[in-house]
C-alpha cells in the first residue's frame, strides 16, 4: 500500500487505526481505540496474520474507589441530621445539624413531619468522601459515574423526592461532625436525580456526573460528594403537609455487612 509519500517494505509493522488509515508506526492512542496489526508483503500490500487478524483494542482505564468503613483512615461516608423542636420548612432546612452518624451500615436521606399544621422536624443529607489520589496527574477524566446499593425506600404519603449529587466539605475528611451538615452545595453534580418511585433497593442507583461534578474529582486527594433531596430540600420548596409522616431513601453504607459488593462506589474513566 501507497500513500503517495511512502510505500511500505516488506517485513514493516503496519497499523489500521479506528476511522481508517495506514502508518507504519504505531498511530497515537487517546481514547477507545482499536488496533489491526499487519505485515507488509510488498510496497503495494499488506498481509494480516495469523487468521483472523490480531486486534488490539485500548481501552481508556478506570479507577473505582470506595469510602473506608470505620475506622476510616483516608475518606468517610455517613449522614448528617437535623431533628427537634417543630419548625417550618424553610426553617428547618437552613438549620445547622445537630448529629452525625459514620458507622451506620446505612446512608439516608431523610424528612419528617410534626404534628403541627405545616411543621416539619427532621432532615438528613448524605456525605460521601472517596480518596481518589490514585489518578495519574496528567490524567485527562473523561467520565465519572456514582453508585449507591439501595436499601429502603420509605413513602408516606408519597411526595416523591428525588435525590441528586452536591458537593459537600466536611471538616474532616475521615470523620463527619454534626456541623457538616450545613456544608453541602446546592450546584447538581449530576444532571438526572433519581426519584424515590424509581429508587433501585435491589441493586446500584447510578448517578452519572456532570461537567461540574467532573470538575470536582480530586487527582491528587479526596474526592468529596453528597446526596440532598432535590425537590424540596435544594429547591427550599416545603413538600406536601401531612402529619407525623416520613419520606426516607436509604443505601448501603461502607460499612454493610456485605462489604465492597455493596457499599458506595465512583467509578472514573480517564485517558493519559
Amino acid at each position: 500500500v501507497s500513500n503517495g509519500a511512502w510505500s511500505l517494505t516488506s517485513g514493516a509493522r503496519v497499523f489500521l487505526a479506528s476511522g481508517g488509515g495506514t502508518t507504519a508506526t504505531p498511530p497515537p492512542i487517546s481514547g477507545n481505540s482499536s488496533i489491526v496489526l499487519g505485515y507488509a508483503v510488498g510496497a503495494n500490500a499488506i498481509k494480516f496474520g495469523p487468521e483472523p487478524p490480531i486486534q488490539l483494542e485500548y481501552l481508556n482505564p478506570t479507577l473505582v474507589v470506595y469510602p473506608d468503613a470505620h475506622p476510616e483512615s483516608t475518606s468517610v461516608d455517613g449522614y448528617t441530621l437535623r431533628y427537634g423542636a417543630a419548625t417550618d420548612w424553610a426553617t428547618l432546612i437552613a438549620m445547622t445539624g445537630n448529629t452525625a452518624n459514620d458507622s451506620d451500615t446505612d446512608i439516608t436521606v431523610t424528612f419528617h413531619s410534626a404534628i403541627a399544621q405545616d411543621q416539619w422536624e427532621r432532615i438528613s443529607r448524605i456525605i460521601l468522601l472517596f480518596d481518589t489520589s490514585a489518578l495519574p496527574d496528567n490524567a485527562t477524566i473523561i467520565s465519572a459515574t456514582l453508585e449507591i446499593y439501595g436499601k429502603q425506600s420509605n413513602s408516606s404519603p408519597p411526595r416523591n423526592p428525588a435525590l441528586n449529587v452536591y458537593s459537600s466539605d466536611p471538616a474532616s475528611n475521615t470523620g463527619l461532625v454534626a456541623a457538616d451538615h450545613s456544608s453541602l452545595g446546592s450546584t447538581p453534580l449530576c444532571d438526572t436525580a433519581i426519584a424515590q418511585g424509581d429508587w433501585n433497593i435491589s441493586g446500584y442507583n447510578a448517578f452519572v456526573l456532570n461537567a461540574a461534578g467532573l470538575a470536582a474529582i480530586s487527582k491528587t486527594g479526596i474526592t468529596k460528594l453528597g446526596l440532598r433531596d432535590a425537590n424540596y430540600d435544594v429547591a427550599a420548596s416545603a413538600p406536601p403537609w401531612l402529619a407525623s409522616t416520613i419520606n426516607s431513601i436509604s443505601g448501603h453504607s461502607a460499612d454493610n455487612a456485605d462489604g465492597r459488593s455493596k457499599a458506595p462506589k465512583l467509578t472514573i474513566t480517564y485517558s493519559i
